[in-house]
């Protein structure tokens, strides 16, 4: 992702406007909670949950490529937004005094979640920044590793096509055919092993099966 530097100017702008737009909002989520029937100092932290879950997911959003890492952060900071709007909103309208259970329930909700979704955040970020997202798994592994042709691995080789495992053949029938054929034969699948393509295919290929085109290209590399 291309790095965009702000002016100081702006950030000095922005960084204002934030704080004041967090104090106004703070102070209506706190008449809220303490309304719910939290503590003191329960009441006077509770808005720093919801709004501290926008300024994480915000930051995710911004420093995260496209992908499902960024759609998540995107969802979570409009979930808190939705939260905190709510939140403000129920400061304004609701009459004075304690609020309906319904309303002190949802503002009990709130922690547990936000902090099940910050931990996840935390997760997704990292992996998608070390470029995990995706582990493979042991059979990908294996696969990956298989021995051919002393060519480079190509984009096309790298990818693994999951195909059905074709019937084994008896040893020592494929071996019937004429010594030229099968030289030629072996040839082609080391072409087509440079080509890119998986043993599967290439055995698709020349007509024979995928254990006699990993034994010609070992073969080959021993050579």
């Amino acid at each position: 992702m291309k790095k965009v530097r702000v002016a100081r100017d702006d950030a000095a702008l922005i960084y204002a406007l934030g704080v004041a737009a967090l104090c106004l909002s703070y102070t209506a989520l706190a008449d809220v909670a303490a309304r719910a029937g939290l503590g003191d100092w329960q009441a006077a932290v509770w808005p720093l949950v919801v709004d501290g879950l926008i300024v994480a997911a915000t930051r995710a959003a911004v420093t995260l490529d496209a992908g499902p890492a960024r759609r998540y952060a995107w969802f979570l900071l409009w979930a808190a937004v939705g939260v905190s709007i709510a939140g403000n909103v129920a400061h304004l309208l609701l009459p004075p005094g304690p609020v309906h259970p319904a309303v002190a329930t949802a503002v009990a909700v709130v922690p547990p979640v936000a902090a099940l979704a910050l931990t996840h955040l935390s997760i997704v970020r990292a992996r998608a920044l070390a470029g995990t997202d995706t582990p493979r798994t042991d059979t990908e592994i294996a696969s990956t590793a298989d021995a051919g042709c002393d060519t480079p691995a190509t984009p096309a080789s790298a990818q693994l096509t999951v195909v059905p495992e074709p019937e084994p053949t008896p040893a020592g029938v494929e071996d019937d055919a004429p010594e030229d054929e099968r030289d030629a034969l072996r040839h082609r699948a080391c072409q087509l092993h440079a080509a890119g393509l998986s043993n599967y295919a290439i055995a698709d290929q020349i007509g024979r099966s995928e254990a006699t085109v990993r034994r010609w290209l070992a073969a080959s590399v021993a050579s």
